[in-house]
């Protein structure tokens, strides 16, 4: 085989991308490879790495180039991470690594962030490229100028996915809080509404939180004892068996409509409280939604209270 197709077979393997030790390793002599270089045949993504002239270069491109050429000990940062776990967020308008303190002097054409608090759990594996878990860049976004709402939205698709959850992040948290570590007041404010799986339940916990009830749990699981089907409702409080759904699609159609409303008769034929909420009811209507929600506790609260001190609930004459 050449010496052009053995690059061209070596890149195939690794999305149309060579280092310069690939080339090396091939036999191709540095005037070989100027050559190819000057005639337009390979294209310089970052320092080290180089695309063939067909392959089209993207964020991603300029991701696996730079995680090829910084080595095992790095992987993506920050909105780049977010990003490459497809999370809730828009493309990054830069392409971002981090590595420990403690690594080689690098090229200052990667932008690179290097870390003291460096541990095996925070660097994963994700579609062939290394990168910060979904926890530790939940954390890492916390400490740098990005929103509340891109790292609100980096929290819940990350426990939407199960991609990380409200007791690791919590936990995560505590291990790397302390002197220098910037953003953790920020994050443990975003966590306290957390849990959720869209802006939408986002604003119900606040809501829930601001009138000071008790917080319910996400999205729990509950299993159909007829046909053993599993049902996952968005809220329950605690201990009164009342669930709340919070909805806010859009043109359902009428098959949706009646499996929403087969799924909840099911639901509150095994003794528990359907509450629904539109969207509109959570963002413009809150005194509403507040509350139906106190009305209901405190009515479960009442019942529970009879039923235990040994009475009965008699109807109205």
């Amino acid at each position: 085989m050449d010496v052009g197709n053995l690059l061209l077979a070596r890149a195939a393997r690794q999305h149309g991308l060579l280092l310069r030790t690939d080339v090396s390793e091939l036999g191709v002599t540095p005037g070989q490879w100027q050559r190819r270089v000057n005639r337009g045949d390979w294209v310089r993504v970052s320092v080290g790495v180089w695309r063939h002239a067909l392959v089209r270069e993207s964020w991603q491109l300029c991701a696996r180039a730079g995680v090829m050429y910084l080595g095992r000990d790095a992987g993506l940062f920050g909105e780049t991470a977010a990003a490459w776990w497809e999370l809730d967020v828009p493309a990054p308008s830069q392409v971002e690594f981090v590595g420990p303190r403690n690594r080689r002097r690098l090229e200052n054409d990667l932008i690179v962030h290097t870390t003291d608090h460096w541990d095996a759990r925070d660097l994963l594996r994700h579609d062939g490229v290394r990168l910060t878990s979904v926890t530790r860049t939940a954390i890492d976004l916390a400490g740098t100028d990005a929103t509340a709402r891109l790292i609100a939205a980096v929290i819940d698709g990350g426990v939407r996915r199960r991609l990380t959850s409200l007791p690791t992040l919590r936990r995560r948290i505590d291990d790397l809080a302390g002197p220098g570590r910037h953003g953790i007041t920020r994050l443990r404010a975003l966590l306290l509404d957390a849990g959720g799986e869209s802006y939408l339940e986002r604003k119900f916990l606040a809501l829930i939180r601001r009138s000071r009830l008790s917080r319910p749990l996400c999205q729990v699981v509950h299993r159909d004892g007829n046909d053993g089907r599993i049902k996952r409702v968005d809220f329950e409080f605690p201990g009164t068996r009342i669930v709340v759904e919070v909805s806010g699609r859009l043109g359902v159609s009428d098959r949706d409509r009646q499996k929403d409303a087969r799924r909840r008769n099911s639901l509150q034929q095994s003794g528990l409280l359907v509450l629904e909420f539109t969207t509109a009811d959570v963002l413009d209507d809150a005194p509403y939604v507040v509350a139906t929600v106190r009305e209901a506790l405190a009515s479960r609260s009442q019942s529970c209270d009879v039923l235990q001190s040994g009475h009965r609930l008699e109807p109205p004459t």
